[in-house]
């Protein structure tokens, strides 16, 4: 595998989402496997409601994609910030969530 795509989205504040961090990994991993290897993240100035849009647009099944953090009997929590993150961000967007949520996030 000569690239590896990850989806860190704008925004996020850890030190394990920058352009560094991920240059180090990139050279740890191609030197640990000894074949080069890059790291990339297409996403990294996009919000999550721009990333949203672009999957509509591109006809992509968003209800297929999870984001939650506690997931219950593969349905997003409806109760963790991420799934909230998520709620906002279909709101924010202007697109109908799709989302299944064991328990409906807060309005």
């Amino acid at each position: 595998i000569p690239r590896l795509a990850l989806g860190p989205l704008a925004g996020n504040p850890f030190p394990d989402a920058t352009p560094e961090f991920f240059a180090s990994m990139a050279d740890a991993l191609s030197r640990g496997l000894d074949h080069a290897l890059t790291i990339v993240t297409p996403f990294r100035e996009l919000h999550k409601e721009d990333v949203i849009r672009l999957g509509q647009s591109l006809d992509v099944p968003l209800e297929l994609s999870i984001s939650c953090m506690r997931p219950r009997h593969g349905l997003h929590c409806g109760a963790c910030s991420k799934c909230r993150e998520r709620y906002d961000a279909f709101r924010e967007a202007g697109v109908p969530d799709p989302t299944t949520y064991a328990t409906p996030p807060p309005r």
